[in-house]
């Protein structure tokens, strides 16, 4: 590694598994300091342990994003144990699919919730901190689903449009005073969740990957080395770009 974050304090949301886990582990390896978060203790604290025996500053905050009085708490917590925060990586999102008029009101709440107001309370609380640095990147987990639409995913789909649009506008608003923030679309990757969803597809893995530009899986380490480099000065002139990867905008498949 290069010690692309040597000396930063990185907030990594989601990071007991998938992607998350991927970023908190990827940025351990560039020298950040940790603060994570996932509402699975057990998970997000095995994570934690592993980075900090591997000589890692870390520790695991355990809670829901969704909740706006804990994510201000964590992000509290964040300052009066290190005095500053560098980076910010929102990973949290959710789906349930299903065409538009069997979206119930529960099931479009529960995905904007999870999906898009856990990144605006978590940007919105670090803010005033990096603002007040005068420094401070933001990189947000969002879909091919929010670019273009997705066939069955609706409520999934708006949300991660929004992740990408509250992206570019934090760098409009923030960019001035030294702030970037930019949003990521991975792609399929391959975590548990959806390996499990597409071996219950027609075609599988195979009839998924098809369509995609790499025709493969993305990994979560991929995805990570993308956040990261982001998160870090190599991109410093780099703000309020939606970093698309591995997905085709024709395709209906979900991603």
């Amino acid at each position: 590694m290069t010690a692309l974050l040597d000396g930063k304090v990185a907030l990594v949301s989601a990071a007991g598994n998938g992607i998350g886990r991927a970023v908190a582990r990827r940025m351990a390896a560039e020298g950040a300091t940790l603060w994570l978060n996932d509402i699975a203790g057990d998970a997000v604290g095995a994570v934690a342990d592993e980075l900090a025996a591997a000589g890692t500053t870390v520790e695991a905050v355990p809670g829901d994003g969704s909740d706006a009085r804990f994510v201000a708490a964590w992000v509290a917590g964040a300052m009066e144990r290190h005095g500053r925060i560098d980076v910010l990586s929102n990973n949290i999102g959710v789906s349930r699919s299903g065409p538009i008029v069997d979206i119930t009101d529960d099931d479009w709440r529960f995905q904007q919730r999870l999906t898009l107001d856990t990144v605006f309370y978590a940007t919105r609380a670090v803010l005033p901190v990096m603002v007040a640095a005068g420094r401070g990147s933001i990189v947000s987990m969002s879909s091919g689903a929010g670019i273009g639409g997705q066939y069955g995913l609706g409520a999934y789909a708006a949300a991660k449009a929004g992740v990408i649009n509250l992206m570019e506008t934090v760098a409009l608003e923030y960019g001035p005073r030294g702030v970037r923030a930019n949003a990521v679309t991975p792609g399929p990757t391959e975590t548990a969740p959806l390996l499990a969803w597409l071996e219950q597809q027609p075609g599988g893995v195979a009839g998924h990957v098809r369509d995609l530009d790499l025709q493969r899986l993305s990994r979560p380490e991929e995805v990570a080395a993308t956040v990261t480099w982001l998160a870090s000065d190599q991109a410093s002139n780099i703000t309020g770009i939606c970093v698309r990867s591995n997905i085709r905008a024709e395709s209906n498949r979900p991603l």
